[in-house]
C-alpha cells in the first residue's frame, strides 16, 4: 500500500442490521500519519469518495487499484 492507491475500508463494527454491504468504503490514500503510541493501530489517511478526509485503519484496510 502507497500514496496514490486506490483503497477499500470494510470494518465489521460499522456494518448494518440488515447485513447489507453499507460498511464498505472506497478511498484515495494520501499520507501515512505516525502513530501517537506503539500499541496504537497503524492508520492511513485518506479521501473518500465524498471528498472527505478519513483515518482508517489499515489492517482493514485492501488495495484495489494500485498507482503507478
Amino acid at each position: 500500500m502507497k500514496v496514490g492507491d486506490l483503497i477499500k475500508y470494510n470494518h465489521m463494527g460499522f456494518s448494518s442490521a440488515s447485513g447489507s454491504n453499507d460498511s464498505l468504503k472506497v478511498g484515495t490514500v494520501l499520507e501515512f500519519p505516525p502513530a501517537s503510541h506503539p500499541k496504537e493501530f497503524q492508520k492511513v489517511k485518506v479521501m473518500t469518495e465524498n471528498g472527505l478526509m478519513e483515518n482508517w485503519i489499515m489492517q482493514f484496510c485492501k488495495v484495489i487499484n494500485e498507482s503507478r
